[in-house]
């Protein structure tokens, strides 16, 4: 009977103790398999592979296309019109240089006080266009004799002090430079290399703001620019992507011809194709 009893009570005892025991085992089966399903997920993470094929291409910007250069150039100055292309060069902000005659800047008060302002003005580089202007326009005698040529242009640069050695020869389109080599009138050859034999660098133009008998520009600035976009499209510059446009200063004394000046300059600005810079920018520019 006692161990019959004893039996039973350890049988009882087994009874009461089974629900704490369900619940432990409930419990580890619940924190074990929050852990492993944390950890799987870090596994996963870890593992997950990105497919190649499904990757976004990097974003790339189309390069820059690259502008033309244009290069203002007025000569003969100082003069009547000078000061007026020096107010639109400065309500726009744009470079512009000034081939100067050397008699011209003792010529009056005036010249001479319009010189100071050439010199004072940042939006402004000078350089030779000799000092007597071909002596006086003779042009057939002055190139005749080319160490008077030499003279001449050196004499413009000394008296002026000028910092550079760019030079343009009167009434010829010769170019003596590094990248560009060209005589519009054989008689002057001669000339042209000895200034470039003597450090000069000789700058032609490529397109010209013509003008009447009465100082009045031919062209339009819409013209202008169209013979511009024309030059360059045909490969018609002495370098590619590059063009030198010649004017005088004596053209913009009135105020239409000024304003036809400010709207060129202003379309030139507002283009994508475009850019003003210096001739000493020039490719070539230095000897």
């Amino acid at each position: 009977m006692k161990s019959t009893t004893a039996s039973s009570d350890d049988d009882e005892g087994e009874q009461e103790q089974s629900p704490n025991i369900i619940l432990h085992s409930l419990f580890i089966l619940f924190f074990t398999g929050c852990y492993q399903s944390t950890g799987d997920t870090a596994n996963m993470a870890r593992h997950v592979s990105i497919d190649p094929g499904k990757t976004k291409p990097a974003v790339t910007s189309s390069p820059k296309k690259k502008k033309k250069t244009i290069y203002l150039t007025f000569d003969d100055g100082p003069n009547k019109g000078t000061r007026h292309v020096l107010q639109v060069l400065t309500e726009e902000q744009v470079p512009a240089g000034f081939f100067v005659v050397g008699e011209h800047v003792y010529g009056s008060r005036d010249q001479q006080a319009t010189w100071d302002s050439l010199q004072q003005n940042k939006w402004v580089e000078i350089y030779n266009h000799s000092y007597t202007h071909a002596l006086h326009n003779h042009f057939e005698k002055f190139y005749a004799n080319d160490s008077i040529v030499v003279s001449d242009f050196q004499r413009c640069s000394d008296s002026l002090h000028l910092n550079n050695k760019l030079v343009r020869m009167p009434g010829r389109n010769t170019w003596r430079m590094s990248t560009v080599n060209a005589t519009d009138i054989v008689k002057s050859k001669a000339a042209s290399d000895s200034l470039y034999n003597e450090g000069f660098v000789v700058v032609g133009w490529d397109v010209e703001w013509r003008f009447n008998d009465s100082l009045k520009l031919k062209q339009t600035s819409d013209e202008m620019i169209n013979e511009i976009d024309s030059v360059l499209l045909n490969n018609q510059t002495k370098t590619p992507d590059h063009v030198v446009l010649l004017t005088h200063d004596q053209l913009f004394k009135d105020s239409a011809e000024i304003s036809l000046l400010q709207k060129f300059i202003r379309r030139i600005k507002s283009s994508d194709e475009y850019r003003i810079e210096f001739v000493s920018k020039y490719p070539g520019a230095v000897h």
